[in-house]
């Protein structure tokens, strides 16, 4: 597990990174350039480790160019939830961890990220 680093901007350094506020500790995943509940941008980030699914879903109907069915989790690491792709076939419960990420489609601008389930 990599140490907390502090930072005042939200670029994402790894996909399996979270952010925290410095001021109120508030905890969130999705890149913004300020605490979603205090406003200040003093943040800090952090690796997220494993999760647990709460939902999972599969979409059959694509846009041009995304694979169908794209089956899609939420899942909760600790205070933060995450949607993510699925590497493989899940279910609610299943312990989750990052393996990566991927561009939806050719040209998309970011990534976001792709869960797989974790075996003892």
């Amino acid at each position: 597990m990599r140490d907390r680093q502090s930072t005042t901007r939200t670029d994402r350094i790894a996909v399996d990174e979270a952010f925290v506020c410095e001021h109120c500790g508030h905890r969130w995943y999705y890149t913004r350039s300020n605490c979603p509940n205090c406003r200040r941008d003093r943040i800090e980030t952090y690796t997220l480790g494993e999760g647990t699914l709460i939902a999972v879903t599969s979409v059959a109907m694509t846009p041009p160019d995304v694979r169908s069915p794209n089956p899609l989790g939420f899942a909760r690491f600790g205070e933060v939830q995450v949607v993510g792709q699925l590497a493989q076939e899940a279910a609610v419960g299943d312990r989750v961890a990052f393996v990566g990420a991927y561009r939806l489609r050719d040209g998309d601008e970011g990534t976001n990220p792709r869960l797989t389930v974790v075996t003892d």
